[in-house]
């Protein structure tokens, strides 16, 4: 490497000796954070979900819809849609970038809705699926769907062909559903084991699938209380680090303390920082994408530096954006964290710019 090196005008000067770099975090699940809910579809709820995410490291995200009326949700994705194509230029936020948008109903098995209303859980419909494409006006990025649904193969192709990856999740499918779904399509799995049929030795279903096929990407939810440590080794174990997507499925009330905060048309429960809908059923967490990662490390006795493509580049190839996102490299977006010895954030950098500045 050569000594010199020139120095552009304009150029900021920080001392992050003793520092860790890293490329920023993609949470490419995530409904809320700091008090909003990301179905408002305003600028001020994902201005502060942004700035947010940016104090603990994320640097890009999906706003995640949960299911609610069609009308109540294309609403909303349309108002989500111009707020993603008007970002860094008439919308300017020091905070995570956001995307595009990750559709997490409304075409759910009603068996494994967990905290998804069942009145608005609808059959799988390339009609329906066409008003929210076309609410999202090029900024649709990942569709939930369960696999097993009469008609849901149909919406698979229609989604794959208009550049949408399909994750399966929120589904009741056998081996042989997920295995047809992921031959017509389906790249991705939604944070794995949660509400998802369970693995039994005779009939391991689509978490059986999920662990040993190695087309598809899994998600995880990998706070400790959504998936047991164990679990998470053995996923670790089965598709490696390289296949593994860390998420948040963060909530509204990420960052606020216990109570009652909303999550697109209901309410939800935190105690203790764990998130129940009503009857007690888990909902999404209140975890950032940076304790997920420690998390992950100190679960799977896996170097941290194994674990950052789960948070980085994963996702990034996931949305097809491995050149510019996920990575440190010259080309690539100056999307940076900067992390202590215990890998707590110290500054994140979107595009260059500081996000937290402090």
């Amino acid at each position: 490497m050569s000594s010199t090196v020139a120095i552009l005008s304009g150029t900021i000067y920080m001392d992050y000796r003793e520092r860790i770099a890293a490329p920023g975090f993609i949470d490419l699940h995530i409904h809320g954070a700091f008090g909003r809910d990301l179905m408002e579809g305003t600028e001020d709820a994902v201005a502060a979900v942004a700035t947010h995410l940016a104090r603990h490291g994320t640097t890009s995200f999906l706003p995640t819809t949960v299911t609610a009326s069609l009308e109540r949700t294309v609403e909303a994705v349309r108002r989500l849609s111009q707020i993603i194509r008007s970002w860094g230029s008439s919308v300017k936020i020091r905070g995570a970038e956001p995307l595009g948008i990750h559709f997490e109903g409304p075409f759910l098995n009603p068996e494994k809705r967990g905290v998804h209303p069942a009145a608005h859980i609808q059959r799988p419909s390339t009609e329906v699926l066409e008003r929210l494409v076309e609410a999202a006006d090029g900024t649709a990025r990942v569709l939930t769907l369960a696999p097993e649904l009469e008609g849901a193969l149909e919406v698979l192709e229609a989604a794959r062909s208009r550049g949408i990856c399909v994750g399966m999740g929120h589904s009741n499918a056998t081996c042989e559903e997920a295995e047809r779904a992921i031959l017509a399509g389906a790249t991705h799995a939604i944070h794995t084991y949660n509400a998802m049929r369970p693995f039994l030795h005779r009939d391991p279903g689509i978490i059986g699938t999920v662990l040993t096929d190695d087309r598809i990407s899994a998600e995880l939810i990998c706070d400790g209380v959504h998936v047991d440590p164990t679990a998470v080794r053995l996923l670790a174990k089965s598709k490696g680090a390289g296949r593994i997507i860390l998420v948040t499925d963060g909530l509204s009330c990420t960052g606020m303390p216990d109570g009652s905060y909303p999550l697109g048309e209901f309410t939800v429960e935190v105690t203790g920082g764990i998130c129940r809908a009503s009857g007690g059923v888990l909902a999404g967490s209140t975890m950032t994408l940076d304790a997920a990662l420690r998390n992950f490390s100190r679960f799977t006795g896996l170097a941290y530096s194994e674990c950052l493509p789960c948070a980085t580049l994963n996702p990034a190839k996931l949305l097809g954006l491995e050149k510019k996102k996920g990575k440190i490299a010259p080309g690539a977006d100056a999307d940076l964290v900067v992390l202590d010895a215990s890998h707590s954030v110290v500054e994140t950098f979107v595009g260059g710019q500081p996000a937290i500045g402090r």
